[in-house]
Parts: structure tokens; C-alpha cells; sequence
């Protein structure tokens, strides 16, 4: 904000929510030394402290109110790690708090809700960071790298699937199953593939089309979507999210290239690769499971304090992040509309 005194470490952070994510945002905090862990808020006082207690968090504020929490002078960023369909009145009232704001993923399960948290974000000056966690997985910093080293030339083709059973038989996941608190397959989990999909083409969506179909009769709305995608310079491609599968979690990528191309972690590259007669397999941590503990958060946390202190834009700010929930939700509306929808719908519903 103009004329704001910078902020200095330790950042104080709150987190909202006492959750299973929010174990691994109040870890990674405390093991940064740029931050100190200032404030839980949970549903009650004794939830909050709990969730500090198993993690061995001693000088914290344990809260009930999100508003006192806010007004906590100490608190000068907040991770917001409740269910989807309370980000948007928390993040807006943050913002209008003057805190930094980690928001994870859904930040809004529609495109007004979406627009308003854009306009607090934008009117306030804060900086934000949007938990697209897996843009920091080993995985997808090798294929960036290959990208950005044009080993496989211009994208024309490009597939990335989120595959994952985590129906109510989990408890960590029986949110999961209702329409109103998870808003849909994208939405819920599947977003992470639209977000891989954006950033290894490096474009925008133009276009979409998609397909439903359910067999686990627990969900509230359709946990299998296929999509097609058009992007704006000329590629095509497909995303999926399957949240009733009978196999391990799994997350397929498939980049096709003019000059080569990339499958998880293996790339066929002959031009860049000199000499190699087949595909060069670079061993990594790949994005294999679904456990948050599997999850970069170290790396997240860690570019979260960057932006603060240097007063810089994320990467994966709330503006970026609008762009793949837009894609999300075009998404949706073109399996329960059997329609191809444009881009551009979802956007002016966001001004």
C-alpha cells in the first residue's frame, strides 16, 4: 500500500482453519525463520489450541473471531485454510485488514465471488499468494526448466489429469462430497490440473468443452469430468479430474512439441539431448500422492515471505490463480450445459 512502512522479519502469521492443510502451512511457517507463527483461529478457542499443541507452538494467540484475529497488530499475513466457500468473505476482509494473504485452493467456487476478491485484493495493495502448491514440486520445476531451455520447441498438445479417490471413506476428505462447500471436481481438487496445464503452455484458454459422468453415488455433483481445451495461440489439449478412482493417486502429464516432447518424467529430446536414441528419464520427485505432507509447502511458504519483503507480485497470485478458476469454471458449465463456453463468459461475470 502506498506510503505503508515495509515489512520486516519476523512477519507475524495467522492462520484460519485447524484443519489437515493447515497443519503443513503452521509448520512451514515456523520453520522459516523470516515468519513466526503469531495466531490460530479455529471454530472454538480449544481447537485452535490444540492445533498448536500438536505442533509444538507455544507464544500463540488462540482465536474463535477471524475479525480479532485480524485486528491482532502482531499479524501481518494470514493463510486461509477453510473450506472454499468461506474464502471469499475471509480474504476480502483480510485485505481490507491491510494482511498479506496465502489463499488455498478453491479461492471462490463462482465468478462473482471471484471479481469482488480481485477488486479487495487490488484496492488494498497487498500481496498474495494462491496455494497452487505443486508449481513448487521438483517435477514441474525439471519440466519448466526443459520448457524454458526449448528442448521441446512450441506446445501444440497438452494433457494433464488429476486422478485421486478421495471419496468419504477418508475423513480428512468428507468435505469433499458436497456441492456447497467443495463446488465440483475442478474445483475441489481437480483445479490443480488446470493450473499444470496453463503453466507448462505457457497460454491462455480460449475455449472449452466437457463431459460428466459419476459412479459414486456419495457425491453431491459429477466427480468424473473430462474437458477439451482451445488456447488462445493455436494449441489444444485436454484436462481431467476423477475423484471416485479405484487406483492410487495419480497425475499425468503429457506435453507434445514441435521439436520434442515430455511425459512426466521422461523427455524424448534428440535435438537437445545429443545422442540419445529414446526417452531420457531424469529421476525426481514426481506428484504421486495425495498426502499434504508430499506437498512443497517449504517452497511456497518460503516465495510467500520473498513477495512480502521485497513487495513484489506471486507468480501464482490471485490474479493469476482467477485465470485458472475461470477455466474451472467453464468447466463446469459446459458438462451440466452441454455446450462449448467461452472464455470471455466467465470473465465478464467476474467485473
Amino acid at each position: 500500500m502506498e506510503g505503508e512502512e515495509p515489512v520486516r522479519e519476523p512477519i507475524g502469521a495467522g492462520v484460519v482453519g485447524t484443519g489437515w492443510v493447515s497443519g503443513e502451512h503452521l509448520r512451514w511457517y515456523r520453520a522459516d525463520p523470516r515468519f513466526r507463527v503469531a495466531a490460530i483461529c479455529g471454530r472454538t478457542v480449544e481447537k485452535a489450541r490444540q492445533k498448536a499443541d500438536e505442533l509444538g507452538l507455544e507464544d500463540v494467540r488462540c482465536y474463535d473471531d477471524y475479525a480479532k484475529m485480524l485486528a491482532d497488530p502482531e499479524v501481518q499475513a494470514v493463510s486461509i485454510c477453510t473450506p472454499p466457500r468461506l474464502h471469499p468473505e475471509q480474504t476480502i476482509r483480510a485485505a481490507e485488514a491491510g494482511k498479506h494473504i496465502l489463499i488455498e485452493k478453491a479461492v471462490a467456487n463462482d465468478p462473482a465471488s471471484l471479481g469482488k476478491m480481485l477488486r479487495a485484493v487490488q484496492s488494498a495493495g497487498v500481496r498474495t499468494v494462491v496455494s497452487f502448491v505443486l508449481r513448487w514440486n521438483p517435477q514441474f520445476i525439471l519440466i519448466r526448466r526443459m520448457l524454458d531451455s526449448g528442448a521441446t520447441g512450441r506446445i501444440f498438445y497438452a494433457e494433464v489429469d488429476y486422478w485421486h479417490n478421495i471419496g468419504p471413506q477418508y475423513p480428512q476428505y468428507r468435505w469433499n462430497v458436497k456441492k456447497d462447500v467443495a463446488g465440483s471436481s475442478f474445483l475441489s481438487a481437480g483445479c490443480h490440473a488446470v493450473d499444470a496445464i496453463r503453466f507448462f503452455t505457457g497460454d491462455e484458454v480460449a475455449e472449452v468443452s466437457a463431459y460428466c459422468t459419476q459412479v459414486n453415488p456419495d457425491y453431491e455433483y459429477p466427480p468424473t469430468v473430462v474437458g477439451v481445451l482451445k488456447f488462445r495461440g493455436g494449441a489444444v489439449g485436454k484436462v481431467s479430474s476423477v475423484l471416485e478412482g479405484r487406483f492410487p493417486y495419480l497425475f499425468n502429464i503429457d506435453l507434445l512439441g514441435e521439436r520434442g516432447s515430455i511425459r512426466d518424467n521422461r523427455i524424448w529430446a534428440p535435438e537437445f539431448f545429443a545422442g540419445s536414441t529414446g526417452w531420457v528419464e531424469v529421476p525426481t520427485v514426481r506428484p504421486d500422492s495425495g498426502d499434504v505432507t508430499h506437498h512443497p509447502f517449504q517452497g511456497e511458504i518460503a516465495h510467500f515471505g520473498d513477495c512480502i519483503l521485497s513487495g513484489t507480485e506471486s507468480f501464482v497470485n490471485l490474479a493469476d490463480a482467477a485465470k485458472t478458476h475461470a477455466v474451472c469454471y467453464a468447466l463446469d458449465r459446459s458438462a451440466a450445459g452441454h455446450r462449448p463456453v467461452k472464455l470471455e463468459e466467465i470473465y465478464d461475470e467476474m467485473q
